[in-house]
């Protein structure tokens, strides 16, 4: 009994102690400790995905690994500190990468068999972009020729607008679209690895072409006005808050048109769609949009939709791709929890933009 009333005083003692510690601090160290927390159960996840053939498994539960989330899987370890998984994730890519320099969109992490056998520009330049993430943080350049070998088989769908078209479809032919979010990361991959002009041409692209300057926002590609947050948070972390344009009204325009909030089993969600019908909440978006907001000296923003991701991260560390599982007008998206959101939690909780290394 009485060490029962020992224990219960100290615990007492102890909660007192904490909630002045935490007046003393302010209320910005405590989310600041919560979002590395969170950084850190998220990281324990991704490990818990690695696949003993080198690749990340995209999805919980899952075997196929899909390129973009290799290279968002290479940057989170990276910011992590984690070079040694970033590094084996690059090197079995560098075994993977075709004789054209191209990557297929999608593999079998168990046979590294081309499972999406499409060899789109925009998770081939990521690739490039993860290369230079990891040589940022590591002064090690040795996948340099891989990531130009890329950047060469990119670069032949470079149009007379500025515009870097689709890629390769898993036929043969030629995907004739240009996305603004491939040309995107492809601005960020040319300006990184010094190739001025082509890089010069792709602005021309995103800032002639893309950009939609009746409603302060980026179109989805040429030609395309649909909406999608993803071009709008991009734009902003790889062109800056302002430049040619005000490209932060973008994230504006999110918020006005793609801002919902969602409900599961896990927790009610304020957070962005992936398009402008607000019947979802997409977490890798949300993770997207909030370092975006800390591009632009938004620190509210990105702290309010921050906490908003780690709402859903469940006990494992681990983000779900989306909370109610709609179909976006290309695919249903899953409601697992994936590398991409919880890469992108890491990514934003860092503050760390993998567009301008």
């Amino acid at each position: 009994m009485v060490k029962t009333v020992r224990h219960k005083r100290f615990v007492f003692i102890t909660s007192i102690f904490l909630a002045i510690a935490a007046c003393i601090l302010g209320k910005g160290a405590s989310a600041q400790t919560s979002f590395t927390v969170a950084s850190g159960n998220a990281y324990s996840w991704l490990v818990s995905q690695m696949a003993p053939s080198g690749l990340i498994i995209s999805y919980q539960r899952g075997s196929i690994g899909y390129t973009y989330d290799e290279a968002v899987a290479v940057i989170a370890f990276s910011v992590q500190g984690d070079y040694t998984r970033a590094r084996t994730i690059l090197t079995t890519l560098q075994g993977l990468q075709s004789s054209t320099g191209a990557w297929d969109d999608a593999y079998y992490t168990k046979t590294l068999r081309g499972q999406d056998t499409n060899q789109e520009v925009g998770p081939n330049m990521w690739v490039s972009l993860a290369v230079a993430t990891y040589e940022h943080f590591t002064g090690d350049h040795s996948f340099d020729a891989m990531a130009q070998k890329n950047i060469a088989w990119c670069l032949q769908f470079q149009q007379a607008d500025g515009g870097i078209n689709g890629g390769i479809a898993s036929n043969g032919s030629l995907l004739t679209y240009a996305s603004t979010e491939h040309n995107e990361d492809s601005y960020a991959v040319l300006s990184y690895f010094g190739d001025t002009t082509a890089a010069a041409n792709v602005k021309s692209f995103l800032d002639n072409v893309a950009w939609n300057s009746t409603e302060g926002r980026f179109n989805t590609g040429r030609g395309d006005t649909s909406v999608h947050t993803d071009v709008n948070a991009w734009g902003v972390l790889a062109l800056g808050a302002s430049g040619t344009h005000d490209y932060a009204t973008g994230l504006t325009y999110n918020q006005n048109c793609c801002e919902s909030t969602q409900s599961n089993s896990r927790a009610s969600v304020n957070g962005f769609d992936f398009d402008g019908d607000m019947n979802d909440v997409w977490l890798e978006g949300t993770g997207q949009n909030a370092e975006a907001f800390a591009v632009a000296s938004d620190g509210t923003n990105w702290s309010k939709f921050l906490s908003q991701i780690i709402l859903d991260q469940d006990s494992t560390g681990g983000v779900q791709y989306s909370m109610e599982g709609t179909n976006n007008g290309y695919f249903t998206m899953s409601t697992s929890n994936c590398v991409s959101s919880t890469g992108w939690l890491i990514i934003a909780a860092a503050q760390y933009n993998p567009f301008q290394p």
